[in-house]
């Protein structure tokens, strides 16, 4: 089975449709069952295998005939499973608001008065400085990771943290909203 592996994978370099189809029925059940020991949901698992078939695609030509062509593909597809993972744990979206009760040990009613007013200095937030806030602080996203999962530019999401940490600080000195 590996040295048909092989050949397919040189004659999918070439350029062979008929290779990548019986590529297929013999390893995609395994590329499934590696993608979904990773990512951990079917759908998202299934993904991975089509992807990793255009990587295979795309990368065929670079293959070493002499090697060991199954390892290469779990490898592929242990790779995409991996970035798969890290696209959805980048791009999940948590409630900022449910987030509060993360404060302190301190005792409940300073916890409370702690928990209300980072309410009430995040309410004094944009959105989009909101998320780029709690991505930082609660994800530890980098200016980059952030604009990357909002598609925007390094140096607006830069400039909205600052202005969030300002507004916040501006909140809690004097204790009321600025104006806006």
């Amino acid at each position: 089975m590996r040295r048909q592996i092989n050949v397919y994978i040189v004659q999918i370099s070439q350029g062979n449709e008929f290779a990548l189809d019986a590529l297929s029925r013999l390893v995609s059940a395994r590329m499934l069952s590696i993608a979904l020991s990773v990512v951990k949901n079917r759908t998202i698992a299934e993904d991975v295998v089509q992807d990793s078939f255009l990587r295979i695609v795309r990368s065929a030509s670079s293959y070493q005939p002499d090697t060991n062509g199954y390892a290469w593909i779990c490898k592929i597809t242990q790779n995409v499973a991996l970035n798969a993972l890290r696209r959805e744990n980048r791009n999940k979206t948590e409630n900022v608001d449910d987030f509060f009760h993360l404060s302190s040990d301190d005792d409940v009613a300073e916890e409370s008065t702690t928990h209300l007013l980072l309410k009430q200095a995040m309410s004094t937030l944009s959105e989009f400085e909101k998320r780029v806030i709690y991505q930082k602080y609660f994800m530890d996203f980098t200016v980059r990771d952030s604009a990357k999962s909002l598609g925007k530019s390094k140096s607006s999401v830069q400039r909205a943290i600052e202005s969030g940490e300002q507004k916040m600080r501006n909140f809690l000195k004097s204790g009321t909203k600025p104006p806006q």
